[in-house]
């Protein structure tokens, strides 16, 4: 038992020097397989527990938190016992309890973040591991077990059990699923339907459909009854559909095609194997089909034969095939679709009338035609004559114009050359000028 108590001890420091001021445990990514959230600060201890470890954050620098028992005793941190063992830390604690009293346990204290017990008894929860690696839209079975010294329990003690699959994600901001908090994903049965072998023995089995965004998460399979509670934790990575799809256009007359692209380093191209179903979506009828693979392909392109009634198709896929790991995959992918237009049907019997009346209606344009030209002609007159009048008007205007600037010009000539002639000085004469006659002399007289 001292060797038990050193290990987990190991793990506890090994826990605490992980722990940062602002992360919980669970966010710390420290999570074991077998670790059970501590929800409400409640849990119930079920009889035969040999050994519970209480991992608790609280708010950094607070005081040490305090286990209530089922009786309403208290176990404190100054507890010196040899069947209770405490670790404090700054922001969180360690209390390791060796043959608890069963029943429901509280924690009090000033608590944060996402709590978790861990448990040391005869009964387990055995359940197959997930592949690390799967594929957004893959689907798959897992089983669970519940165990009692190494024996499957019996049909009467898991009466009432439950296994509950819920998966968690991790915000991771270059992940798809970064806003992803949390989705319970199915439910375990042992009732010999679905996917479950044989009624009641034991064997828990589940489907899982993972209808999920690329990215992390932690998938958890925690199981609970009226007794006891055991969980089961795993971190897995999911991945990209592996397959793409594509329908091309659809021409006139042409069959459907369906392009499938494959990533040949994830599959085996040899392995593919992917059933199909062609359905119409107005009246429900459908037709299976099947493609398959070939080694070092890595598009392949398959026709439909053309639906001969017009309206709405879809595609169902889902692909068998063989990862370049060896594991065998079954993906339910995303569904295609595509329209087979309505085509244009005549009436061979309305052709004669159609021809008739498309006559009638030529012989009508005709006439119309004829009519409109002519008044057409008439307008053109109309804007002829007018032109011509404007013209002749114009013309008019300025003759009458140019002969009364003619005649005024005549006019000022006329009145110039007679001022001219009252102008001009009288002719010399053979007459002496009184000028000559003057004496000059008589001026100084």
């Amino acid at each position: 038992m001292r060797k038990i108590w050193l290990l987990l001890a190991l793990i506890g420091a090994v826990g605490i020097s992980t722990f940062t001021s602002a992360k919980s445990v669970y966010q710390a990514n420290v999570y074991q397989t077998s670790d059970i959230k501590l929800l409400d600060n409640r849990f119930r201890v079920d009889y035969g527990i040999e050994q519970i470890t209480f991992i608790i954050a609280r708010e950094r620098f607070s005081k040490a938190v305090i286990l209530v028992r089922p009786d309403g005793s208290k176990v404190y941190i100054w507890d010196k016992s040899d069947r209770v063992h405490w670790i404090e830390g700054e922001e969180h604690d360690i209390i390791t309890i060796e043959n608890p009293m069963p029943g429901p346990w509280q924690a009090l204290g000033k608590l944060q973040g996402d709590n978790r017990i861990q448990l040391l008894s005869d009964v387990q929860l055995q359940i197959n591991r997930l592949p690390i690696q799967l594929y957004s839209g893959e689907r798959l079975k897992i089983t669970g077990e519940l165990l009692h010294l190494q024996k499957r329990l019996n049909a009467t003690y898991l009466r009432d059990t439950e296994l509950i699959v819920t998966a968690y994600g991790y915000n991771r901001t270059e992940d798809e699923n970064f806003s992803f908090s949390s989705q319970e994903l199915t439910k375990f049965n042992d009732k010999g339907v679905f996917f479950d072998e044989v009624p009641e023995d034991g064997l828990f089995t589940a489907y899982l459909q993972l209808d999920l965004a690329t990215g992390k998460y932690k998938f958890e399979v925690a199981v609970t009854n009226n007794a006891f509670s055991r969980n089961f934790n795993q971190d897995i990575v999911l991945f990209p559909t592996p397959i793409k799809t594509q329908m091309l256009p659809l021409r006139m007359d042409a069959d459907p095609q369906l392009k499938l692209t494959y990533d040949i380093d994830e599959l085996k191209p040899e392995s593919i194997v992917i059933k199909g179903r062609l359905e119409s979506v107005n009246r429900g009828k459908s037709n299976d089909f099947i493609i398959y693979g070939e080694a070092g392909m890595t598009e392949q392109i398959h026709a439909f034969e053309r639906p001969a009634e017009f309206g709405s198709y879809s595609i169902e896929l889902v692909l068998f095939a063989t990862t370049t790991a060896g594991r065998e995959i079954t993906i339910n992918m995303p569904s295609e679709a595509f329209v087979i237009p309505r085509p244009i049907v005549i009436d061979s019997t309305l052709i004669p009338a159609a021809t008739a009346s498309q006559a009638d209606t030529t012989e009508t344009a005709m006439d119309m035609f004829e009519d409109s030209e002519s008044d057409w002609n008439l307008l053109l007159w109309i804007i002829g004559g007018l032109i011509l009048l404007v013209l002749f008007a114009v013309a008019v205007l300025f003759s009458i114009k140019f002969w009364q600037k003619r005649k005024f010009e005549k006019v000022i000539s006329s009145q110039i050359d007679g001022d001219k002639t009252l102008q001009e000085p009288t002719k010399p004469t053979d007459e002496p000028s009184m000028m000559t006659d003057l004496d000059l002399n008589s001026l100084d007289k």
